[in-house]
């Protein structure tokens, strides 16, 4: 009995060094992502569950882009998301209310509504959640 768990545990130490090796090494961003590539690379690398990357992404292309209001807000939104989606609740709460203080300005009405509706959601759903805990 001892001799084949002895055994067992040995096969396992190529298994483990092979699993420890797979570790996922920091992606370079490429310079010449256009935004609508980065927000591609973004939703790719969520919906693989990479939600780390693709806030990487979503940040980079707000430091790249700032000129870009419309996406900026879409990108704004998603990075709340992911902080949600990765546990981080008070990080995607701070972030929701910096999203929708946007839109209490005086030009509110020119912003894209689709961020505040998803942010207004989101946030609710969060607030639900802590509330029933």
């Amino acid at each position: 009995m001892k001799k084949t768990l002895l055994l067992a545990l040995l096969a396992l130490i190529p298994v483990l060094g092979w699993l420890g090796g797979c570790q996922s090494t920091p992606v370079d961003i490429q310079a010449d992502l256009s935004p609508a590539d980065f927000f591609q690379k973004a939703q790719e690398a969520s919906d693989a569950g990479k939600y780390a990357l693709a806030l990487k992404y979503y940040q980079a292309f707000r430091e790249r882009y700032p000129e870009e209001r419309d996406r900026n807000l879409w990108a704004r939104y998603e990075i709340a998301l992911l902080h949600s989606k990765l546990g981080d609740q008070a990080t995607a709460l701070t972030l929701l209310d910096e999203l929708l203080a946007l839109y209490a300005g005086e030009n509110a009405a020119e912003l894209p509504q689709g961020p505040r509706i998803l942010a207004e959601k989101i946030k609710g759903k969060i607030e639900a959640e802590k509330q029933g805990k």
